[in-house]
């Protein structure tokens, strides 16, 4: 899963609208200075490009439509201080158009019109023709498939959705290589509050498939909990997502509560919520936890709430969780004769927050809990533990937990997800809901139960292997590719205009 999500980390950032078509036509001027056709190009490429919204559907707004122009327009300088032809960078534009617009074809027919505006010359004529026949070798040598991953179709379908945040994009690119799976959707409800919790998981990333599943199926009156799964369970788009919400049942059986009790291990712990019909364990990392994936007939909460950076647990993290569930599973506990809760929910976002921030407060025969939840993506450790000392200051004992939501993933370029925490706005978010806890008046309440089963197409093991081996194994052979072919047309532009003064 990371290959998908590091494509975020490595694309550039642009500055805002103003500022970037300001600094675009300042820099396009002062070249002109110095090469006069340098501002007759970037005239061509920016109005070109505006055409090509209309004409193509090319997906660029005045931001990068600027950029673009003096992008292409600095690269040709040195070729025409060289006496080189102005389509030195016809290879880039094809590109640049061709996986930027809907519209394929026709729109490396576009990448002509710049370079024949300028300099309509058959040296212009004939180094287009050599520059768009590298295209489609390249476009060729992109269209391989590695296990089932087409790497040109992915290319195509992320490019797309990077640049318009609309989710089809990617979704039909996932829906292509997407695998069936079943997995259990559970619902508890208090008083109509209800807490659920699934066997998919909450991504790949930003507003592709599951990663709204946490959105969806918190609102109104929900939270989520995340589950021992992993990303091969991701729902490939929402329609998929709309089907586990329409599963929900959450008021099947009445459960009565039992004492609450906690299991310590060397490296994690279970706290476990127990009823008269099944359990709800809480596993936590002591130092560090991520998705692992086991099976329980009882309801497993992967609370997510210890990051660190690149972990993914190994076979002895995951032993030794599932040995201390099984000893909760297996651990009785007495009846609670009086049981009051209330539910404090805020709407809040940050950096890392997606959505909101939750609290469910208990009281078992006098012991008081807390179940914190923050709609994040993991949760810082030393951020966690002032969490609970705001909670214990109150007079709960806090299980701080995080919805492992992926809404935040790749928001922006070169901006990986912060875990809870890992912005100062998270740290207030905390003391205004530990606030709000403060003076909440418990009361008594019935829990209800309902679980179904569900048939979903999920992202699946292959597709994610396949792209970790795309990305591993023909990467540096593209780009490569890439950078021999663009080189390629730019020294023919120079080499050309020498060989003919030489003859």
């Amino acid at each position: 899963m990371r290959s998908f999500e590091s494509l975020y980390y490595k694309l550039f950032s642009i500055p805002k609208p103003k500022v970037m078509v300001s600094l675009s036509v300042s820099i396009a001027i002062l070249l002109s200075l110095i090469q006069f056709k340098i501002l007759l190009l970037w005239l061509a490429i920016f109005f070109t490009s505006v055409l090509g919204i209309k004409l193509v559907k090319l997906k660029f707004e005045l931001k990068r439509i600027s950029f673009l122009a003096i992008f292409i327009s600095v690269l040709t300088t040195p070729s025409l201080l060289l006496k080189g032809n102005v389509a030195a960078t016809s290879f880039i534009l094809f590109l640049t158009y061709y996986f930027c617009s809907e519209k394929k074809f026709p729109a490396l027919s576009l990448g002509f019109v710049p370079y024949i505006l300028v300099d309509a010359s058959v040296q212009t004529a004939v180094l287009l023709a050599i520059s768009l026949a590298l295209t489609l070798i390249y476009l060729r040598i992109l269209d391989i498939t590695v296990g089932k991953v087409n790497i040109r179709d992915f290319v195509e379908s992320f490019v797309l959705f990077w640049l318009t945040s609309d989710a089809r994009y990617m979704e039909t690119f996932l829906s292509r290589y997407s695998e069936d799976f079943e997995g259990r959707v559970r619902c508890l409800s208090l008083d109509g509050y209800r807490i659920i919790s699934t066997d998919f998981h909450p991504g790949p990333f930003r507003n592709v498939g599951g990663a709204r599943m946490v959105e969806i199926l918190s609102n109104p009156n929900g939270v989520y909990l995340h589950s021992p799964t992993s990303h091969t369970r991701n729902p490939v788009n929402s329609d998929e997502v709309r089907k586990i919400a329409a599963s929900l049942r959450c008021s099947d059986e009445i459960l009565k509560p039992l004492k609450p009790f906690r299991v310590e291990g060397e490296n994690f712990e279970v706290f476990c919520m127990p009823f008269d019909k099944l359990k709800i364990m809480f596993v936590s990392g002591k130092r560090r936890i991520d998705d692992f994936v086991m099976h329980s007939d009882n309801i497993v909460i992967d609370c997510h709430n210890a990051h660190e950076n690149d972990y993914d647990p190994n076979m002895e993290d995951i032993e030794e969780i599932s040995r201390l569930v099984k000893i909760a599973e297996e651990k009785g506990s007495d009846p609670v004769e009086e049981f009051k809760f209330a539910v404090v929910k805020m709407r809040a976002e940050s950096e890392s927050i997606c959505g909101y921030v939750s609290a469910v407060l208990m009281n078992c025969d006098g012991e008081s809990y807390a179940i914190v939840i923050f709609d994040s993506n993991n949760i810082d450790l030393v951020f966690r533990k002032h969490v609970e000392k705001l909670f214990r200051d109150i007079g709960y004992t806090a299980i701080v937990t995080s919805t492992d939501n992926h809404a935040k993933t790749g928001i922006r370029a070169r901006q990986s997800y912060r875990p809870a925490g890992g912005c100062e706005e998270d740290w207030k978010i905390a003391e205004m809901l530990v606030n709000k806890c403060r003076n909440v008046s418990l009361s008594s309440g019935e829990w209800r139960y309902g679980e179904s089963r569900v048939r979903i197409k999920v992202m699946g093991e292959k597709l994610l292997k396949d792209a970790e081996v795309a990305a591993q194994s023909r990467a540096t052979f593209l780009i490569a590719n890439f950078l021999g072919f663009a080189v390629l047309v730019y020294l023919l532009s120079v080499i050309g205009w020498w060989a003919t003064l030489m003859l």
